[in-house]
């Protein structure tokens, strides 16, 4: 059979044009044609062309998005070692309680409930952190609330046994039951803040000193404020201010808390301040020698003094941080948030408003 020269010469043609493409292809970096002699489609209009010496990138999926940062790690043995003791205590106190509730006199049986309570309070910590982790920050606030709620307490307590006559005074068992009551809420608090809220350790612990300073400072303002003629006589006005200094002082931190969240370095210079806001004052006694004043009203100027020991030790170290510092995250919504505070207008005088934004 003879071919046609026709044929034979559009067939050498098309071979010789093939292999000029494929290696100019090459050359410029393009893939070879696919099987099946077909070439890749060209790039969109407006593309560039591809350069010399590179293939085509392989496309690769869009990366993952990062996980979002956690709000805090896990309690530390520091911190939970604080809630064991706190937890011991309570406990004991309840047992303290019952005793006192059911009048219970024989000794051997007046120390079961106090040594099963102090022991079964801390088998209970045990269990809330097991299997699951408490947050960093959630022991400490429970510890707060049981301490702060047992303050209370104890001023409620002592605020009745200033006023009432021999009669109508609660006595021990009053007092046992007032700190037992005040310490349970307290604590179930400090839990449900610890757990939304995840506040630093650093706030309880401000909390907890603000408590002390407001119970000290209003003593000191209720006794030196007092009229009564003996110095005994003023309890009543002591204890009145004390618990009035002990719910402002532990407010007022808690607002502050929400704002600001101070380093130790900033919470030592505070009772560092405290402390030497009280000695430095103490010579104003020197000056109530030989005259008609009562000198307890010394007492007045001590707390102010103190006072502005710890708003100074406050201030001048709000910008102090520390090696924790970093651990202070909070959560993306708070519970509240302060946003303003003024002046307020009332009929026959004036006050103060706070503002803020609640969950």
């Amino acid at each position: 059979m003879r071919r046609s020269p026709v044929l034979a010469g559009l067939a050498a043609s098309l071979a010789l044009s093939a292999v000029p493409g494929a290696a100019a292809a090459q050359a410029w970096g393009a893939p070879p044609p696919a099987p099946g002699g077909y070439a890749p489609a060209p790039p969109p209009y407006g593309a560039p062309p591809p350069q010399p010496g590179y293939a085509y990138p392989a496309l690769q999926p869009p990366a993952a998005a990062p996980p979002p940062a956690a709000s805090g790690a896990n309690a530390g043995t520091l911190e939970l070692g604080v809630l064991y003791g706190t937890a011991a205590a309570y406990g004991v106190g309840l047992g303290v309680w019952l005793d006192s509730e059911f009048t219970i006199g024989d000794p051997g049986i007046k120390m079961i409930p106090p040594a099963v309570l102090g022991v079964g309070a801390p088998i209970g910590v045990y269990f809330l952190d097991h299997p699951t982790p408490m947050r960093r920050g959630v022991p400490a606030a429970i510890a707060a609330g049981m301490t702060i709620g047992a303050g209370e307490g104890v001023a409620i307590s002592t605020l009745q046994f200033t006023r009432a006559s021999d009669a109508d005074a609660w006595g021990f068992r009053g007092l046992a039951r007032s700190v037992a009551i005040g310490s349970t809420v307290g604590g179930v608090a400090g839990y449900f803040a610890g757990t939304e809220l995840e506040p630093s350790p650093k706030t309880s612990l401000v909390l907890g000193s603000s408590a002390l300073w407001g119970a000290t400072i209003g003593s000191m303002y209720g006794f030196g404020a007092s009229n009564a003629d003996a110095f005994g006589d003023s309890n009543d006005a002591g204890a009145l201010g004390g618990i009035i200094g002990y719910n402002v002082a532990v407010l007022g931190a808690a607002a502050a808390s929400t704002q600001w969240v101070p380093s130790y370095t900033s919470l030592l210079w505070m009772w560092i301040g405290f402390g030497a806001g009280i000695g430095v004052s103490t010579p104003v006694y020197l000056f109530y020698a030989g005259g008609d004043h009562p000198y307890r009203r010394g007492l007045i100027f001590q707390g102010t003094a103190a006072t502005l020991g710890v708003v100074a030790g406050a201030v001048l170290t709000a910008d102090w941080k520390d090696a924790y510092a970093a651990d202070d995250r909070r959560a993306p919504h708070g519970f509240a948030q302060i946003t303003g505070i003024g002046p307020m207008a009332v009929p026959g005088g004036g006050g103060a408003q706070i503002t803020g934004v609640l969950f």
